[in-house]
Parts: structure tokens; sequence; C-alpha cells
């Protein structure tokens, strides 16, 4: 490889060689001055030049672009033929070695299209220069066939690769929805559970309350009963009433008036404020069940957040 990399390019050097020393007999022959001619010669001379170092210095970008400036400075007529096809040549050689360095398909491709078209100006009796092309050319056409199923395997790679990341991404999805879904279920069902004790808590409270009321309204019915035995006992004195039974019979019946005083006045007293604060928890944990109902986690396209649901 090495040893036809370096006959390519003494082969390149040769044709800058004979392209600067291409007698320019014709072009002065052409209509336009003999002064113009060969500022041209020495343009073209110049360009082929610098692309040469370019080339050797494996700068074969820069060449490509001096040897087509060139190409593209040459006159279109009959007479400049030779000097096109040398630049051609260069140019597709140019190609060749870039490819090497930075192989994109499309320098191979250039190359097979100048190289093609410079084995048409090849003379039919020059047999050795026509074969020399020729199996560059087939060389050349290999390296496409190979470079383009590297690089149809590469984009059945990069394919496959993509649609193994959209399975996974679109499972990735999957189970992140059912996750949610899963995470809002039991949230759901913990707010629910709440609501119901809450609602046991204030059911409860209501009760307690109820029968502390009761039991209060018993003790201000010891307490009126007290009452009326005092003033039956003042009347009893008053009236100069002097059987020590009346008053031991008063004196019975507001004892039993104040023990039911005094113990329905505790009884109710503790179930009110026992009652109370079973309301006030089931009111809080109502409200704590209709928040977590109403803020609940769920699942959406890109991620999961939060939805405003509820029952009315």
């Amino acid at each position: 490889m090495a040893m036809a990399t370096h006959g390519r390019r003494w082969l390149s050097a040769g044709l800058a060689a004979a392209l600067a020393v291409l007698p320019a007999v014709p072009e002065v022959r052409a209509a336009a001055p003999a002064k113009a001619s060969e500022e041209l010669n020495a343009k073209i001379s110049a360009l082929a030049q610098e692309a040469q170092t370019r080339f050797e210095t494996a700068d074969y970008a820069g060449a490509i672009e001096l040897w087509t400036q060139a190409y593209a400075a040459l006159p279109n007529e009959p007479a400049y033929d030779k000097r096109r096809n040398v630049l051609a040549y260069q140019i597709a050689q140019a190609c060749v070695e870039a490819y090497e360095l930075d192989p994109q398909l499309v320098y191979l491709r250039k190359a097979e299209r100048l190289f093609d078209n410079y084995l048409q100006t090849i003379s039919a009796k020059d047999k050795n220069t026509t074969a020399k092309v020729q199996g560059t050319l087939d060389e050349l056409r290999e390296k496409i066939r190979v470079a383009e199923e590297r690089e149809a395997a590469d984009k059945q790679a990069a394919s496959e690769n993509a649609e193994a990341r959209g399975e996974d991404d679109a499972e990735a999805l999957l189970a992140a929805q059912k996750a949610s879904e899963a995470r809002e279920a039991e949230a759901r069902a913990t707010s629910e559970r709440e609501a119901r004790r809450a609602r046991r808590l204030t059911i409860a409270g209501g009760a307690l309350t109820g029968a502390g009321a009761i039991a209060l309204g018993v003790m201000a019915y010891g307490l009126a009963r007290g009452a009326r035995v005092d003033r039956d006992g003042e009347a009893a004195k008053a009236d100069g009433v002097t059987d020590p039974a009346v008053y031991r019979d008063l004196l019975d019946q507001g004892t039993a008036a104040n023990t039911l005083a005094i113990a329905t006045a505790v009884v109710g007293g503790v179930l009110v404020v026992t009652g109370i604060g079973l309301i006030g928890a089931g009111a809080a944990g109502q409200q704590r069940a209709r928040r977590d109902l109403g803020l609940a986690p769920t699942w959406l396209r890109g991620g999961a957040g939060l939805v405003l649901q509820g029952r009315f």
C-alpha cells in the first residue's frame, strides 16, 4: 500500500511538471493577445505548483481546491483539453488520498467520476496508460462498494439501536405510569380510610356531646330539686313545724338531689368535653382527607404530576 501511494504521488508530481511545461503555442495562436496568454500560463503554473506542494504535505483538501481553481481558470476551448485532463486526474488522485484521512464517501464518488472521464480522453493506442487508469478505477469502485456496505450496515445498526431505545423508553414510560397509578390508588385508599375514620369520630363526638348535654340537663334538674327542698324546709320552719320526721325527709331529698347534680355534672362535663374533642378531631381528619383526595399524584405524558380531583 505504501509503494502504491508513493507511486501515485510520483505520478501526480510528474503530471504537475508536465502541466507546468506544456507548450502554450496553441494558446498563442488563439485570439487572446500574447501577454494575456503568458499571464494565464503563469497563473495556472503557480496554482498547480502550490497544489502539488499541498498534495505532497498531505493537505489534500487544499490541493483539491487549488487544482480546481486552475481547472476553472482554463478557457473551455479544445486547445486546453490536455491541461484540463491533467488537472482532472490530479483532483481525482487528491480525492482518493483525502478519503484515507477523512473517510467521506463523496470523495470516492467524485474521484470515480473524474477517473472515468479521464479514461475516455486517453488515446486508444496508449494501452499502458489505459490499463493503469482502468486498474485504478477498478480499485476505486471496489472501495466504493465496501464503503457503501459499511455505511449501510452503520445505518442499519443505528436504526436498530434507535428502535431499541424507543422500546426501552416506552417500557420505562409504561412502568412509570403503572407506578404512578399504584401510588395514586394507595393515596386515594389512605385518604378514604382517613375520611371514614374522621366520620366515625365526628359521629361518636356528636353522640357523646348529646349524652353529656342530657347529663347536664339532669344536673340542672338535681340543682333545681335541691333548691326546692331548701325552700320547703324554710317554709316548714316558717310554719312552725317541729316534727323531726319532716326535716329528715327534706334532708334526704336534698342530699339525693345534690348527689344527683354532682354526679351528672361530672359525667356530663366529661362527655361534653370528650365529644367536642372528637368532633374537632373528626373535622380535622375530614379536612385532611379532602385535601389529599383533591391533590393526588398522577402520571402525565412526559412525567408525573398532580391533578385536582374530588367527589361531590
